[in-house]
């Protein structure tokens, strides 16, 4: 049973809304925090009954399918064994201070250590709920946005997730014309994203945007057609292969967006997640060698609801709210030993619109 936090007066007077808004730890160990493109590329939008679509959205979410957790996400196949209920999910985050930890504050607090000071190291565990919250959510949208598909762990089915299938067409996923990209002195890079673009071009949709992971993107400024491309920009004469160089990461990104009209971003996603057994493991989300064609940087929703417990507050937990709707909560429990628990929550679902309108290469693979 939950009960009043054992430090709840520093609490209630350090955590509240404005202070857990200010936390800007670093994410993983980066020296700069790495920057989230679900925070610069949805828009939130409040959903009152927990549904992820509404009327104006009918065709943005395809089909939500429950499916075993170590499934795989293909893109035809679907290893499907039942279909899930329309509702945003629940995601969570628990961190706790045992017995050990909790004895250092005590000391601290007899020996005459300032508030602000227990204050500090009581607020890390909040910061490590608020920033594991940001990297599932951005996990679950790279995970869609490069493959057009999502999987979010079943709030009460373990073992179990829902898969949401955002309405990527199976013909606006292209391959390479020549080469893997990864074999640069053969592949044709240029050549192999032009096809998305014509093919855009030919259905009146646009491009307007361009995403692709950093090694992606350093294979095409190696190759031979990324060198002509980046010195024809710069107005270079070359009489052979030979003479052309590696051209920087922006040169090779304003020749490209002069090239097709459209801007390009090369990113380069890993994030540490903790797993239920307490170890840490690195994952990628977006799909490595995909190359993402969207119509415009915005490219749909966050859809959240709120929580039963904010309008139904237990009574002795602290809670404060980060942004729209995380739920923080902080909390102490005796059974089986006293620990002291904080939490974050939120109803949320990153939600891709208009999937009709986006072109993928998988760079990896070669046209048979």
């Amino acid at each position: 049973m939950r009960t009043t936090s054992l430090f709840a007066q520093i609490i209630d007077k350090y955590f509240q809304a404005g202070t857990i808004k200010k936390i800007t730890e670093k994410i993983n160990g980066e020296e700069k925090e790495q920057p989230l493109l679900h925070k610069t590329m949805l828009t939130e939008e409040y959903s009152n009954d927990l549904t992820w679509t509404s009327a104006d959205y009918d065709e943005s979410v395809v089909a939500a399918d429950l499916v075993t957790m170590d499934s795989s996400l293909p893109l035809k196949s679907r290893d499907t064994f039942g279909k899930a209920v329309g509702e945003i999910p629940k995601l969570g985050i628990k961190y706790q201070l045992r017995e050990k930890d909790l004895k250092e504050l005590q000391i601290l607090q007899r020996v005459g250590g300032k508030e602000a000071e227990i204050a500090a190291k009581l607020l890390k565990l909040p910061t490590r709920c608020i920033k594991g919250m940001d990297v599932r959510k951005e996990i679950m949208f790279l995970e869609g946005l490069s493959t057009g598909q999502m999987a979010v762990a079943h709030p009460d089915k373990e073992g179990v997730a829902i898969r949401v299938d955002f309405g990527y067409k199976a013909e606006h996923f292209y391959r390479a014309t020549t080469a893997a990209w990864s074999s640069v002195a053969n592949a044709s890079p240029v050549d192999d994203i032009r096809q998305m673009f014509d093919a855009a071009e030919a259905e009146g949709k646009t491009i307007g945007h361009v995403i692709l992971t950093k090694k992606y993107f350093d294979y095409l400024r190696n190759s031979v057609q990324g060198k002509k491309l980046a010195a024809n920009f710069m107005g270079q004469v070359v009489t052979a292969n030979t003479q052309l160089v590696v051209p920087t990461r922006q040169r090779m990104l304003d020749a490209l967006e002069d090239e097709f009209g459209a801007t390009f971003e090369y990113i380069s996603p890993k994030f540490q997640v903790e797993k239920v057994d307490g170890t840490k493991q690195t994952v990628t989300p977006f799909a490595e060698a995909n190359v993402v064609g969207i119509p415009a940087k915005n490219m749909g929703r966050l859809v959240y609801s709120d929580l039963v417990e904010e309008a139904n507050p237990v009574a002795g937990v602290s809670y404060s709210k980060s942004g729209s709707h995380v739920l923080i909560s902080q909390y102490s429990m005796n059974e089986p030993s006293l620990a002291e628990f904080t939490s974050g929550q939120a109803f949320v679902l990153p939600v891709i619109d208009n999937g009709a309108n986006v072109f993928v290469l998988q760079a990896d693979q070669v046209n048979a």
